[in-house]
């Protein structure tokens, strides 16, 4: 390629804000890595080994573009136990992490539609995969006072105004908010009124202490689940993601991955399928120590008379903050996500782990 035509490119990419938007890290890069996606835990040593056996048995070559069959079928059965679904393994799509997935089911499912709705405050991962091409994008209004869930009025005045294919947050990847199971029939309903189609990110609905409704258990025939494989394995940075779709729609996409990067890391894939084996033996445990932690801090936040933002997945807690205060947690080394990346200035995420008390005393 001519140097001009790379820097033409490179202009292009600069000048692009979508593609420039800052992600929060995966996983946690150290200590004080409060805004990271996932809580760091230790591999457990039979994940690893799965990961090792599967190399020493010579599974280093390209695998089914889709996904290892075991992997595909155990996250079939998860999503069905979880959250009420039918999905097979054809339903199935590991992706390389949830990145992937929101490129994968915004541009080739979006393709079909000539616009999408979208939450005006939703993960940076969103804008940043919509950047990638010219499309009608329409910003859904938002209850700040509800963790920025988008409202009903909002879905239903989109629908009615023409707009065929909806991406919705449950739990919010900023508030942890969920919808509640009325809720998620009514959008349900209005999916069928209108012949219309949703991606729905229900990636940490695992750290949701009661559970939370899943569109596709209503709707499943025109809803594609997107998310990561097992949540609290340590498997973050592994870079394993899924998407769970009707087999129409999951063809293009495959066809599309194969395009991008053949498939999903051989090594990784075995070792979600080995964490898969193993997670319900820590889950409930990671999630109640989760539960007690956030609840600590929502307590001290109060005492401080923090604004928190509400939400239901344990893994998270989201705050109004100033400069002030950010400037106070920079000055203890403590990282958070910055809420305008997500679309809500004035806000910020911190994940829930044993420094969390410790960075909300900062602000004491």
């Amino acid at each position: 390629m001519a140097s001009q035509s790379k820097a033409n490119i490179l202009a292009r990419h600069a000048a692009n804000a979508a593609l420039n938007i800052p992600l929060p890290a995966i996983a946690m890069r150290g200590a004080r890595d409060l805004g990271a996606d996932e809580p760091f835990y230790p591999l457990d040593e039979r994940i690893i080994a799965g990961a090792a056996d599967a190399m020493e048995s010579g599974q280093t070559h390209y695998v089914d573009v889709p996904g290892i069959p075991p992997l595909r079928e155990a996250i079939a059965e998860h999503l069905n136990a979880d959250s009420g679904t039918s999905w097979g393994s054809a339903n199935i799509l590991v992706t390389a992490g949830m990145q992937e997935a929101r490129f994968l089911t915004t541009q080739i499912i979006g393709a079909q539609y000539a616009s999408i709705a979208v939450p005006a405050v939703a993960h940076p991962g969103l804008r940043k995969a919509l950047g990638l091409k010219r499309r009608e994008v329409l910003s859904l209004p938002d209850e700040p006072e509800r963790g920025f869930l988008p409202t009903l009025e909002g879905i239903a005045a989109a629908l009615e105004n023409g707009c065929r294919l909806l991406y919705l947050e449950s739990p919010s990847r900023l508030s942890g908010a969920v919808y509640s199971a009325s809720q998620v029939a009514r959008i349900a309903d209005l999916l069928a009124q209108h012949d219309a189609a949703a991606i729905w990110d229900a990636g940490l609905a695992r750290w949701v202490a009661d559970g939370c409704s899943s569109l596709a258990a209503q709707a499943q025939e025109s809803v594609a689940v997107i998310g990561e494989a097992w949540h609290g394995s340590g498997l973050g940075a592994w870079l394993v993601g899924a998407i769970a779709a009707p087999t129409d729609w999951i063809a293009p996409m495959q066809s599309q991955k194969q395009i991008m990067a053949i498939c999903t890391s051989t090594a990784s894939q075995y070792a979600a399928l080995a964490a898969s084996e193993i997670i319900g033996e820590t889950q409930q445990q990671r999630l109640a120590q989760m539960h007690a932690q956030r609840a600590a801090a929502v307590v001290l936040a109060g005492e401080l008379g923090l604004d928190i933002l509400p939400g239901a997945a344990e893994n998270l807690l989201a705050l109004r903050l100033d400069a002030s205060g950010r400037g106070k947690l920079a000055e203890a080394g403590i990282d958070f996500a910055a809420g305008e990346d997500f679309g809500a200035p004035d806000t910020i995420r911190l994940n829930i782990g044993a420094a969390t008390i410790a960075a909300l005393e900062t602000l004491a």
